[in-house]
């Protein structure tokens, strides 16, 4: 009986170390895979990169300014959030979102000095007071309220990125107003799902808003600085660029 049991006893532990063993050896597999893809995606932007001829000191601004515009989006969701749910937070979510827009104006004004940074900045905010008005609109219920608002938010950007393109021509007008309409939309979008209490519509806007901020305005803004300043980012200056110079020194 007692040879029985040891056999019982050693049989157990064998099969519970083998588990044991399958269990760890899963999770080491699963681990290296994802290192392994981790590392595969890594290589595939580098490649891109090169492919593309981005230096460092581009994908340096990209990332800053895609940061700022992430923080951007965020929160003006939270501040739709506090609004419509008239929340107490409401003045330091307003507050926040100002400094962002503060924040934007101040790293354009590195490149176009801190004059026109403050006017984007100030232009930002103007966009904010309307916006502000259109949920205002939206809670009282008062339509003629929403669509005057709604006009001024869009006419505001339109001055926006009217400034923008008057202080670098690099950058593509119908492009750039093209993504913050985009933009716009789907953060309004965003408000009136928000307070139909539609939830799961209302974060698949604020996805796309975050998503056009992020891969789309910040995007458009770097590349339109690397294009004017691209001695700054260890590029060559354009063809058509180095025939006006080559051509002012005949």
């Amino acid at each position: 009986m007692e040879l029985k049991g040891i056999m019982k006893n050693r049989t157990f532990w064998l099969a519970f170390l083998i588990i044991a063993f399958v269990i760890v050896f899963i999770i080491f597999i699963r681990r290296r895979g994802k290192e392994q893809e981790q590392s595969s995606f890594m290589k595939k932007i580098k490649e891109e990169a090169i492919k593309d001829k981005i230096t460092e000191k581009e994908q340096e601004l990209n990332q800053y300014l895609r940061k700022l515009w992430a923080e951007h989006a965020f929160w003006t969701r939270q501040y739709v959030v506090a609004y419509l749910n008239g929340s107490t937070d409401v003045n330091d979510v307003t507050k926040r979102l100002l400094k962002n827009q503060e924040q934007i104006g101040r790293s354009l004004g590195m490149w176009y000095d801190e004059k026109n940074g403050a006017k984007i900045g100030d232009l930002l905010k103007v966009q904010l007071i309307s916006f502000g008005d259109m949920l205002n609109g939206m809670i009282s219920k008062d339509k003629n309220m929403s669509v005057i608002s709604e006009k001024k938010w869009h006419d505001n950007t339109e001055k926006l990125v009217d400034f923008l393109v008057e202080i670098n021509n690099k950058w593509n007008r119908t492009e750039l107003a093209q993504h913050f309409k985009r933009y716009n939309e789907m953060i309004t979008n965003m408000s009136i799902n928000r307070l139909r209490k539609k939830h799961g519509e209302e974060i698949a806007s604020f996805d796309k808003a975050y998503t056009n901020a992020v891969n789309d305005i910040a995007d458009s803004l770097t590349k339109g600085i690397v294009r004017q300043f691209p001695e700054q980012f260890d590029k060559l200056p354009e063809p058509e660029v180095v025939a006006v110079k080559e051509e002012a020194k005949k």
